[in-house]
């Protein structure tokens, strides 16, 4: 069961860039995210900066998706709007960029939220 409910999304954490038709979807991923560096599950002290922690990499996996689609599933490497170009990197810099940039991305999110929860695995 998720930790976190759409009405939660809309009410508490006051979202709006995630339809309800993709959230579960969007949701289960960001909580792959949390779970592989978790520790401990939260207790009632730590779950709200839990759920807004969700939230926030929900919508930016949520938004990563969409970009993907607007540019046909590729990873844009550059854009100029001066005279509109874009630059779209080649199969193997787009799965490093895309994997690289996406997990630092959700990872500072997780650690801004949870770094002083001692939730997250703080290593051997």
């Amino acid at each position: 069961m998720s930790r976190v409910s759409y009405q939660f999304y809309l009410t508490e954490y006051e979202g709006e860039l995630i339809p309800e038709p993709a959230w579960k979807q969007t949701m289960i991923k960001a909580e792959s995210y949390l779970d592989s560096i978790m520790y401990v599950e939260p207790d009632e002290k730590t779950l709200p900066k839990v759920q807004f922690c969700l939230c926030e990499v929900a919508e930016l996996l949520y938004q990563n998706e969409q970009n993907k689609k607007k540019s046909g599933g590729r990873d844009v490497l550059s854009e100029n709007t001066d005279g509109y170009s874009v630059t779209y990197a080649t199969e193997a810099e787009a799965g490093k960029i895309n994997i690289n940039s996406l997990d630092k991305k959700v990872y500072t999110i997780i650690r801004r939220y949870l770094d002083f929860t001692n939730l997250l695995y703080a290593g051997v």
